[in-house]
């Protein structure tokens, strides 16, 4: 037998979506098991985005790389929405080079591979503090742990003016409450008036032929049979490059601010992604 959110409801189950993940609390009082979790999850999470007319991203990998003229230092990680299949992605600020001498190499000299540093006021931190995952003892090896964000659905805006880029300042994990689902499905209720979603579906399903929307717009109708033909699309790692622009910000990237280290690297009106 299929399962649908609508079945759910019907037998008195609560449904919500918390820091990221699908809840559902059974009328019987007892536990979901894991397993029926990790089958069922993908399409009930399909269903409550596309019933809402919202969209999610979820965690597809990152890539470190040097930005601008005076390449400075960044981590690149790939958000794929999880309806629209966009190749979205957000770029944070961070340094690649070592800060101090150790065996493994000077001052100043390049770090391995995919390795990097970050401040405490990152928003790549202040987005790993909001999922509730255990925070690694040192920063520097968040590179290790990055991983773990697989599984958790993160709402966000489009930054406007750049082709598929996330503002990583509103990268938060998804939020839709019990009322919310619960409205969406039984049209004995009504629909919820534009306004009532949380703050974190306001990004609505993206149409391929238009901007993305940055407005909430409500719950959208249903569209028929949309937990059975929902494919979630996996999105491999891409290369973004950058454009050469002027810049007024020397501070190391570690030292700035996300605002500070986006206006020197990525001014606002150049787009510095290409599509591979």
């Amino acid at each position: 037998m299929t399962v649908t959110v609508e079945k759910l409801l019907a037998r008195g189950d609560e449904i919500s979506i918390e820091v990221g993940r699908l809840v559902i609390r059974p009328s019987s009082g007892k536990s979901v098991p894991q397993e029926w979790r990790d089958i069922h999850s993908p399409a009930l999470l399909g269903e409550i985005l596309l019933t809402l007319g919202a969209e999610a991203y979820e965690y597809g990998g990152y890539s470190t790389g040097l930005y601008g003229p005076h390449k400075a230092g960044g981590v690149t990680v790939q958000f794929p929405s999880f309806v629209g299949g966009m190749k979205t992605h957000a770029i944070f600020n961070a340094d690649l080079n070592r800060e101090r001498t150790t065996k493994a190499g000077a001052k100043g000299s390049p770090l391995p591979k995919g390795h990097f540093r970050i401040s405490p006021r990152s928003h790549l931190f202040q987005l790993w503090q909001s999922t509730g995952l255990s925070t690694p003892k040192s920063l520097t090896s968040l590179h290790d742990y990055l991983g773990n964000l697989r599984g958790i659905l993160f709402s966000a805006d489009m930054v406007a003016g750049r082709k598929n880029r996330l503002d990583t300042g509103t990268l938060r994990p998804l939020s839709i409450t019990t009322a919310e689902v619960r409205k969406a499905f039984q049209p004995d209720n009504g629909r919820t008036t534009t306004g009532q979603v949380t703050d974190n579906c306001r990004t609505v399903v993206p149409d391929r032929d238009a901007a993305p929307a940055q407005q909430n717009q409500g719950f959208q109708p249903k569209p028929s049979a949309c937990a059975k033909n929902y494919v979630k699309t996996l999105i491999s790692t891409n290369v973004y490059t950058t454009a050469t622009v002027p810049v007024h910000s020397r501070k190391q990237p570690a030292e700035q601010t996300e605002e500070e280290w986006l206006a020197d690297c990525f001014p606002a009106n150049i787009d510095n992604t290409t599509e591979p």
